[in-house]
């Protein structure tokens, strides 16, 4: 449950412009009760003090500045995200959005001008009967906008950069596989090639079926376990991260004993969190996608940009080549609980299969380009090199399947060379006998 509220957290956009908007009332209360009550009189210097007038007019400057900012600030962020659309890929709207400068800022001029607005409809000559602070504040406020300000700017011009943007999403998703790696090798988790190796026993079998409809985002698998140990009871997981249900699918089919609750549905449906569209938060092949997406754009006749291209393949192949050191071929992943007894079985895909889905659109719509060619040769040379046996095998099948899709009529001598080279390494590292 903690894991669907962290999500949804990092869903929402205004979540941080509120909060500091909270925190710039509550300041913008403090000082106005300072002042009211001449609190700062002999303890502040008297020249960080202004009479009200003064402060009318410094307030009043201040809180139409930083409106003016931040409007200026919302309108980059909408220009960045429709740069991010139509250059990159609409998947990677979210990699800016959920950015901790963007919305931070956003919630610094917010709350500047909740500060100043708010200390100027109480700033009145028979409301103080002395000097006050709350323009000094103000003023301190505004040069920390400022800086704000500046560092927005080269956060927005360094996120525009592809570079950038490909090195934020590979390190997301080499986060979460990480996060996979520790999972799975836990002496409560094993990896098996067929439901039935779970050795459940159970007597009776129940479906329970998905309620609303989206993608699957998130998955409460350790809260799921701790409810199947709990009622004994055994669940599949008839789903995979990213998949789209609806209220028609069976989301999870329960084995039991005995009697079994009859609100089991609303139960388990708590377990797993939908959504309109993929979150990568438990689901590394989205974040695989949004690689593969800037490089077809990449490849493309419009942009015609193979060397952005090539860049997308090689960090693909470093996050693939993590990917398949943690994963292996087993189609499901069964959950054990403290007596290790099995109660939870999830699905996942083949390793194989990521990788065919992750290269094959570049493969298909980089076929006319042979530096497309090298570099694929490259990320399977990267995958390789951590991959097992039965993996090496799929690889180089992967690998003659590229070569059936490129037009090898098209090469010049210095070409086909270069390649003969790269093919060598390639089934040095694979260990296949040419």
């Amino acid at each position: 449950m903690l894991k669907k509220i962290v999500l949804r957290i990092r869903e929402s956009m205004w979540l941080k412009p509120v909060i500091y908007s909270v925190l710039a009332f509550l300041l913008a209360l403090a000082v106005i009760y300072i002042d009211h009550n001449e609190l700062a009189q002999g303890v502040v210097p008297s020249f960080m003090l202004t009479n009200v007038e003064l402060a009318q007019t410094i307030l009043g400057s201040i809180s139409g500045a930083l409106l003016t900012m931040t409007t200026i600030t919302f309108s980059t962020i909408m220009v960045v995200l429709t740069t991010y659309s139509s250059q990159f890929s609409p998947r990677t709207l979210s990699n800016f959005v959920e950015d901790p400068v963007t919305m931070r800022v956003l919630g610094i001029f917010m709350g500047g001008f909740v500060y100043s607005i708010l200390s100027l409809l109480f700033m009145s000559e028979s409301w103080y009967e002395s000097q006050v602070i709350s323009a000094t504040v103000g003023v301190a406020i505004a040069f920390i906008c400022l800086a704000f300000f500046g560092y927005f700017i080269h956060n927005v011009a360094t996120s525009v950069q592809v570079s950038t943007l490909i090195r934020e999403i590979t390190e997301g998703a080499l986060k979460v596989i990480r996060s996979q790696e520790a999972s799975l090798e836990s002496d409560y988790t094993n990896v098996i090639d067929d439901r039935k190796d779970a050795g459940f026993t159970y007597e009776f079998v129940r479906d329970v079926k998905c309620r609303g409809f989206g993608y699957v985002q998130l998955t409460d698998y350790q809260g799921l376990l701790r409810y199947a140990s709990h009622h004994e009871l055994g669940v599949e997981a008839n789903f995979l991260n990213g998949d789209f249900l609806t209220e028609d699918s069976i989301a999870f089919r329960v084995h039991h004993s005995g009697e079994i609750d009859e609100d089991i549905d609303a139960v388990l449906n708590q377990y797993l969190k939908l959504g309109k569209e993929r979150s990568s938060i438990q689901d590394p092949e989205f974040a695989l996608q949004k690689i593969v997406e800037v490089a077809l754009r990449a490849i493309s006749p419009a942009i015609n940009d193979p060397n952005t291209a090539r860049v997308c393949i090689s960090y693909l192949g470093m996050a693939l080549s993590h990917l398949c050191r943690v994963r292996s071929n087993g189609r499901y992943i069964a959950y054990y609980d403290e007596e290790m007894q099995p109660r939870i079985i999830g699905k996942q895909k083949r390793t194989m299969d990521i990788l065919y889905l992750s290269f094959y659109q570049i493969v298909h719509y980089g076929s006319q380009d042979f530096s497309i060619l090298t570099a694929l040769i490259d990320a399977f040379l990267l995958i390789g090199k951590t991959a097992d046996d039965s993996l090496k095998k799929s690889i180089w099948e992967l690998y003659i399947y590229s070569m059936e899709k490129f037009d090898s009529n098209e090469l010049k001598a210095l070409d086909q060379i270069y390649l003969n080279e790269k093919k060598r390494e390639l089934s040095t590292v694979l260990g296949i006998a040419l």
